[in-house]
Order: structure tokens, then C-alpha cells, then sequence
């Protein structure tokens, strides 16, 4: 059974419009390239009601924590580490990141 990486963050609201159009275009082009051929699924969801509003849930799915290793791996070049400098730009430090693994059960 596969594994769910769950990221939860913030964007500044002055950034959201731009922040859209980053992860609809350059970082979706990174995520659903072959290279990240263990990933599954990738959803960003926007938290409306309960908990921290307007925080973003980022879930990207894998077969195995070895197929993340690997994803996981393949961030580590420069065009990535750009998009990642543009990405923190963007984050709104009033809200907490949290990063977790979660196991398939059922």
C-alpha cells in the first residue's frame, strides 16, 4: 500500500494570484514530469472551515517511501531550488508548516 506526504503552509494574500500560476504552471510541470514517476496523485486543497482558514493542504500520493526518496532526490538541482526560492517568497510565516508522511491503512 502506498504512502501520502501532506504539506500544510500559508501564502501571503497579496501573493495568491501569483502563487496559483506558479504551482498551475512550472511547478505543475515539475510534478507530473516522468522523473516523478512513483507519484500517483498531487492535490492542493484550500482549507475553508476549521483549523488555521485559508492554509493550504498540499497531498501528493506514492506507491512507496522509496518512490518519494526518489522525488524527493530528483529536488535537489537548480531549477528546483529556484523554484523553491520563489515558492518561500510567497509563504506567509503567520501560518504554520507542517510536513508529515502518512501510512496506507485501509
Amino acid at each position: 500500500m502506498g504512502i501520502v506526504l501532506v504539506l500544510t503552509y500559508g501564502i501571503k494574500s497579496e501573493k495568491r494570484a501569483e502563487w496559483e500560476a506558479f504551482y498551475k504552471g512550472k511547478f505543475a510541470k515539475f510534478m507530473t514530469s516522468k522523473k516523478n514517476k512513483g507519484l500517483i496523485s498531487w492535490r492542493v486543497y484550500e482549507q475553508e472551515y476549521g483549523g488555521v482558514a485559508g492554509t493550504y493542504v498540499e497531498m501528493c500520493e506514492f506507491k512507496s517511501l522509496a518512490d518519494y526518496a526518489k522525488m524527493d532526490k530528483n529536488m535537489e538541482s537548480k531549477e528546483i531550488e529556484e523554484m523553491f526560492k520563489e515558492w518561500h517568497k510567497m509563504k506567509d510565516l503567520t501560518k504554520p508548516f507542517t510536513k508529515s508522511i502518512w501510512n496506507t491503512v485501509v
